[in-house]
């Protein structure tokens, strides 16, 4: 069954820079891994230290066992973990609606 990983971070006053081009360079590392699907990254309008990031999981194994337990996770997240002011956030969903999101029709 389908995973969505919805992580939260919260970066150190002054290194929003540094952690926003950390995560963004390291982001191929992410979309080589099995069963990776696709991804969003923003920050927050009102918080300038919280920036989020959803990941698309063909199945939550792919997540929790595979890329969690890899050496390309460790590289994955030293890229950008000396800027968080504390450990990421990480909760898991499943889809609970199938759409597009088009309000056109």
């Amino acid at each position: 069954m389908a995973a969505i990983e919805v992580t939260s971070f919260e970066v150190r006053e002054g290194s929003e820079s540094a952690f926003q081009h950390g995560l963004t360079n390291a982001l191929p590392i992410l979309m080589r891994q099995s069963g990776y699907v696709g991804h969003q990254f923003g920050a927050s309008v009102e918080r300038p230290q919280q920036f989020w990031l959803i990941v698309h999981w063909e199945r939550l194994e792919d997540h929790t066992e595979g890329f969690r337990k890899s050496a390309a996770f460790e590289t994955f997240v030293g890229a950008f973990r000396p800027f968080l002011a504390k450990p990421a956030e990480v909760s898991h969903f499943r889809p609970a609606e199938r759409g597009d999101g088009d309000r056109s029709r």
